[in-house]
C-alpha cells in the first residue's frame, strides 16, 4: 500500500512539473485540441532550420537476415516557412548516391522527387501518400521520412493513458475534410514531459493495425526540443522491420548549404557512370561522359 501511495505522489508531482513547464512556455496542454497539440510538437521539436545527421540503417526479415545501408539526412528550414529535406544513402555500393528529396513551399504544398543514378539524370516525382508504400525496401513510407503536412490532416484527441509510468496524449489522425471519420490513418502517443511523439500505431484502409513506429533514446539537444537517437519501424503483417540509428547530428548552417536540395548537386556528385557487361571485341564501345 505505502508503494502505491508513493507512485501516486510521484506520478502527481511529474504532472505538476510538467503543466508548470507548458505554462512557462506559454502553452497550456489541459484543454488543447489535437491540432493545437501537434502545431506545438512541431514548433518544438521539427523545427530547426539546419540539422545534418549520418544515419545506418538495419533491415531484417522475418527469418533474421539483415541488410544495413548508411546515409545522410539534411534539413533546412528558411525564413519564409520554406522546409527542404534531402535523404542520401552512401552504402552498400549498389545504392550510393541514391536519393530522396522533398520541397515544402510557404502554403505547405510539397514535392517529393527519388533520384536513382543507374537511370541518368533525371528525378522521379512520387506520388505515393500515407504509411502504405514502403521506400527504397525498407519499412518507412516518403510520408514517415519527411513527417506528416499538418494542413492535410485531423487530429481528434482521446483519452490520456498511462504506460509504464508516463503520461501520454493520445491523438488519432485523419485524412483532412473526412469528417465522417470512415479511416483512421494513425494514432500517436505523445509524451506529456516534453510533446514528443514517441510511439505511432499506422493502419490500414480496413482499420487494422500494420506497422508501428517508436523512438527511442530520446535526448534534449535544445531548450524544449528532444530528438531520437533510434527509430524503429516494425511492418506486423510481414514480420519485417527498419532501425534507423543517428550516430552524428550537427545544428549548423555549414552542414546543409542550400545547393545541395538541387538537382544539379545529385547529378554533380552522383553522376550516372554506364557499365558494359560481355561485351566482345567486335562490339563497338561508346561510353557516354559522366557529368562531372
Amino acid at each position: 500500500m505505502l508503494v502505491n501511495n508513493q507512485n501516486k505522489i510521484l506520478i502527481y508531482f511529474l504532472s505538476v512539473l510538467s503543466f508548470q513547464v507548458q505554462e512557462a512556455s506559454g502553452f497550456v496542454l489541459e484543454n488543447a485540441s489535437g491540432r493545437e497539440i501537434m502545431d506545438e510538437v512541431y514548433k518544438r521539436h521539427q523545427q530547426f532550420p539546419y540539422i545534418y545527421e549520418e544515419q545506418s540503417m538495419v533491415m531484417e526479415d522475418k527469418h533474421g537476415d539483415r541488410d544495413t545501408r548508411l546515409a545522410r539526412r539534411y534539413s533546412r528550414v528558411e525564413e519564409d516557412g520554406t522546409v527542404k529535406f534531402l535523404l542520401l544513402f552512401e552504402f552498400p555500393e549498389e545504392v550510393k548516391g541514391v536519393a530522396l528529396l522533398a520541397l515544402r513551399d510557404p502554403e505547405n504544398k510539397t514535392k517529393k522527387y527519388v533520384y536513382l543514378p543507374a537511370f541518368g539524370e533525371q528525378l522521379f516525382e512520387s506520388s505515393g501518400e500515407g504509411s502504405d508504400e514502403n521506400f527504397l525496401g525498407t519499412d518507412f513510407s516518403i510520408e514517415n521520412l519527411t513527417g506528416e503536412i499538418l494542413s492535410e490532416h485531423r487530429y481528434e484527441r482521446k483519452k490520456d493513458v498511462e504506460i509504464e509510468g508516463v503520461q501520454y496524449i493520445v491523438l488519432d489522425v485523419y485524412k483532412s475534410g473526412d469528417e465522417g471519420m470512415v479511416q483512421r490513418l494513425r494514432r500517436h502517443f505523445i509524451r506529456h514531459d516534453n510533446l514528443f511523439i514517441s510511439l505511432s500505431q499506422h493502419f490500414d484502409k480496413h482499420g487494422r493495425l500494420f506497422k508501428t513506429q517508436s523512438h527511442h533514446d530520446l535526448k534534449e539537444v535544445d531548450t524544449n526540443m528532444w530528438r531520437a537517437n533510434m527509430i524503429l519501424m516494425e511492418d506486423k503483417k510481414e514480420h519485417h522491420q527498419s532501425l534507423i540509428k543517428i550516430s552524428r547530428r550537427v545544428f549548423s548552417h555549414d552542414y546543409v548549404p542550400d545547393e545541395i536540395f538541387t538537382a544539379d548537386w545529385l547529378y554533380e556528385n552522383y553522376p550516372y557512370i554506364e557499365t558494359i557487361e560481355n561485351s566482345s571485341e567486335d562490339d563497338e564501345i561508346v561510353l557516354e561522359e559522366s557529368t562531372e
